[in-house]
């Protein structure tokens, strides 16, 4: 196995600090600051940022220096609602392809999130349910589907695992996922991209009515 370039770490390493929000919207990146950390030279932290620049995560101005993007109320509205569309026909398509052990699988994540939300590891039980998310994404064979949508959800992760913080949240949210997951278990391609949609409907809502918890 090839030795990752310098490069690809920092890439890897600010991405992470920005989807985990360790770097906060419109936080300014400090390219010599980075390369200290980082071992690195300049250069290659000016590479790591056209990279993430790429992948929308970062705004590089006109004078050259650079800052985590922050998502306006609008934008995040176009994505949720995008994101119904992707993951409802996502979850249609799926369903069929859902085994038995599949079909245990799920189970198995959603009694996990159940145990987190019940002891109020939010943080824990929102990792849970990207895993349950991305186990779905799996068993669909439209792969250009998945590919877009995690691109998407990638580049909005710092807003998308925060809506459990939201007072009430994490009961509604363990409800719609059973719901989806009941739908699979049964067999049928159209409840369950019915509950998918639901379940994304609710997550815009909850970004619509608290998004300044977001900022």
């Amino acid at each position: 196995m090839s030795e990752e370039r310098p490069v690809d770490r920092v890439y890897r390493t600010l991405k992470e600090q920005i989807t985990s929000r360790t770097l906060s919207p419109n936080e300014s990146l400090i390219e010599q600051q980075i390369a200290q950390e980082c071992g690195v030279s300049r250069a290659t932290v000016k590479k790591a940022i056209l990279m993430l620049e790429q992948d929308g995560l970062v705004v590089v101005e006109a004078n050259k220096s650079a800052r985590v993007r922050a998502f306006s109320k609008a934008e995040v509205h176009d994505f949720l609602e995008f994101r119904q569309e992707l993951e409802g026909y996502i979850a249609r398509m799926a369903t069929p392809y859902f085994t038995e052990q599949d079909i245990a699988d799920l189970e198995r994540i959603i009694e996990e999130m159940r145990v987190f939300k019940e002891a109020g590891q939010l943080m824990e039980y929102s990792k849970n349910n990207q895993v349950f998310h991305n186990k779905i994404m799996e068993k669909c064979p439209n792969r250009l589907a998945v590919e877009i949508t995690q691109t998407l959800k990638t580049r909005m992760r710092k807003y998308n695992t925060r809506t459990i913080l939201v007072p009430g949240r994490a009961d509604h949210s363990f409800a719609e996922h059973n719901a989806i997951l009941e739908a699979i278990r049964n067999h049928s391609p159209e409840d369950a991209e019915k509950a998918m949609r639901y379940h994304i409907a609710q997550v815009q809502k909850e970004f619509e009515d608290n998004f300044e918890l977001f900022m």
